[in-house]
């Protein structure tokens, strides 16, 4: 083999072996390419997952919501502007009960997870929203639930309706029907209290179910009530105030001491340790374990005032 055809062999051969280098390299981009592609098409469990925002599981879905019974309230509509319903529902679900009360909507656009301000206005008005027995949340291992929920109104329509925004269902209230006088709701001021000059009227005790500390909302424990007996000053001379204040169980002498001045209802001002003035109205708080019945509740509220040196005795009972 001459020199020139051995040079000519050599450069074939370079060529050839370069080709077929560019095969392989070309075949191997198009491999990882579609496994790439393939990857993103069915997902690879080995590589790291990306995160994504979970669909909100909505757990009203599913949940049946019908009427069971109900109370109409009226009687006071031009003092507190409205009236309402007392409605006993119940829920039913596969599963436990989980259901946002914003979910309802009255007829009058009013949602019944946003009712605070009309029940605040019923304390203030002197009727015992705990004598209602109704609930704010709707929540429960079970999956049958019945409670009573607050629906306020201020048609003159002898009709309400109430719909279920999660499967468009609707509940209708003859308002026609189950009426009642609200006024059996109000608490009494059986006991007039006069020391020296100073006359202050106190009602009998209801539970405050929206309470602050330190104009912080306060979450009263479950297994608590805070009890509250209104003060309304009819007269007064001088700077009178009053100083302490205890309730004292009839059955066992149990002594409860009334909550201090950093505490207040967020519809009731606490007057304890405060100058009383004619027409004020405020309250004192106890706290004390729900639950109980019976002579428990009997008792008496004992009050200190800042003119006198014995304890004013007044027997009571917590509702």
């Amino acid at each position: 083999m001459t020199e020139k055809r051995k040079i000519r062999a050599d450069r074939m051969i370079i060529v050839i072996m370069a080709g077929l280098l560019i095969f392989v390299s070309l075949g191997y981009g198009i491999y990882l390419g579609f496994s790439f592609f393939m990857d993103k098409l069915h997902g690879n469990p080995g590589d790291t997952p990306v995160n994504v925002d979970p669909t909100p599981v909505d757990t009203a879905q599913g949940i049946k919501v019908s009427l069971v019974d109900y109370q109409v309230y009226t009687g006071d509509s031009e003092n507190i502007g409205f009236n309402f319903v007392i409605a006993e529902l119940r829920f039913e679900s596969e599963g436990p009960v989980s259901f946002d009360l914003g979910n309802l909507q009255t007829s009058e656009k009013i949602y019944l997870n946003n009712v605070s301000k009309y029940l605040n206005t019923l304390e203030e008005k002197s009727y015992k929203v705990s004598k209602l027995g109704i609930v704010n949340t709707v929540v429960s291992d079970k999956n049958d639930y019945t409670c009573k929920v607050f629906v306020p109104y201020k048609t003159d329509s002898y009709s309400l309706r109430l719909l279920n925004s999660v499967d468009a269902s609707m509940i209708e209230f003859d308002l026609g029907k189950n009426i009642n006088d609200v006024s059996i709701l109000k608490f009494e001021t059986p006991q007039q209290i006069e020391v020296g000059n100073t006359n202050v009227s106190v009602s009998s005790s209801f539970v405050s179910t929206m309470m602050l500390h330190n104009d912080m909302e306060y979450q009263v424990p479950a297994t608590m009530n805070v009890y509250t007996f209104r003060i309304n000053v009819n007269s007064v001379e001088g700077d009178v105030m009053i100083t302490d204040a205890r309730f004292v169980r009839a059955s066992s002498d149990e002594v409860v001491s009334c909550m201090d001045e950093t505490y207040e209802s967020v519809s009731i001002t606490n007057c304890l340790g405060k100058k009383l003035q004619v027409g004020d109205n405020g309250a004192l708080f106890f706290e004390t374990f729900a639950g109980k019945d019976g002579p428990d509740y009997e008792g008496f509220l004992m009050l200190m005032f800042s003119n006198g040196n014995d304890w004013v005795k007044i027997p009571t009972v917590l509702e």
